[in-house]
């Protein structure tokens, strides 16, 4: 009877056998190695890797296509868009209003100032042309047309968070008097064209956040659905890093 009191344990893994690394990760339930750690050589360690590389591409492929949807929502049908972030409002092809458009204003997070461009200043596309000043640094916005500037928006002078809070309408930053040759030679996007190209851009730049937030101790925390965390996000890698990825995505 005395058998039935004792409490023994049996080793999962037999003596001298090797753990699979794909077991260690927590992938596999039990799997025993009998290559000696060869992985390079090793069937199954192909095959897990190609199928958990599948699903990071099917996941990055589905978050970049959500993204698009979403900014489509966003984006006024009645609009142009150039390929760095702006919104061009045409009347005509002699006048355009110009703004930047509602992902990259989301993520310029607490505008300190806006530098707009000077009346009759002529601006060439793709050239900074205008500067928002936030926290870790200054953000070029680039011209999306040549012409000269007709009229500047003071009110996004006197009140920075415009851009961020309407930046479709109130938060344009000025307008331009351009030609039908400047406008067909800019390129711009319609909304279709222009929801795929930013999803990428935004799609690159939670990346790049949860890079640089995995280096941390803060690893653990994650961006939440939309990109309601970024105040958080941005106090967490310093403003100063979080304008370089700004940057590095958007710019």
């Amino acid at each position: 009877m005395g058998d039935f009191g004792e409490h023994r344990s049996y080793p999962l893994i037999p003596p001298g056998e090797l753990r699979c690394i794909w077991m260690t990760a927590g992938i596999l339930s039990y799997q025993l190695c009998d290559r000696e750690y060869d992985c390079e050589h090793c069937p199954l360690d192909d095959a897990l890797r190609m199928r958990f590389t599948a699903r990071t591409a099917v996941r990055e492929h589905e978050a970049v296509a959500r993204r698009e949807g979403e900014r489509r929502r966003d984006l006024h049908t009645g609009y142009q868009y150039g390929r760095k972030h702006t919104w061009v409002q045409m009347s005509g092809y002699t006048s355009a209003r110009v703004g930047i458009e509602p992902g990259l204003a989301f993520v310029l997070l607490s505008p300190k100032a806006v530098v707009l461009p000077s009346i009759r200043e002529h601006v060439f596309q793709g050239r900074a042309c205008a500067w928002i000043v936030t926290d870790g640094g200054t953000f070029p916005v680039l011209a999306p047309l040549d012409g000269q500037v007709s009229s500047a928006n003071a009110k996004v002078a006197e009140n920075p968070h415009t851009i961020r809070q309407s930046p479709l309408d109130e938060g344009w930053l000025f307008t331009l008097s351009t030609d039908r040759e400047s406008v067909e030679r800019g390129g711009l996007l319609d909304v279709i064209g222009a929801a795929k190209s930013y999803a990428v851009d935004e799609s690159r730049f939670q990346a790049l956040l949860a890079a640089e937030l995995s280096k941390g101790a803060e690893a653990g925390l994650t961006i939440a659905d939309g990109g309601q965390m970024l105040k958080s996000v941005s106090d967490m890698v310093g403003p100063k890093k979080y304008f370089r990825l700004v940057r590095e995505a958007f710019g």
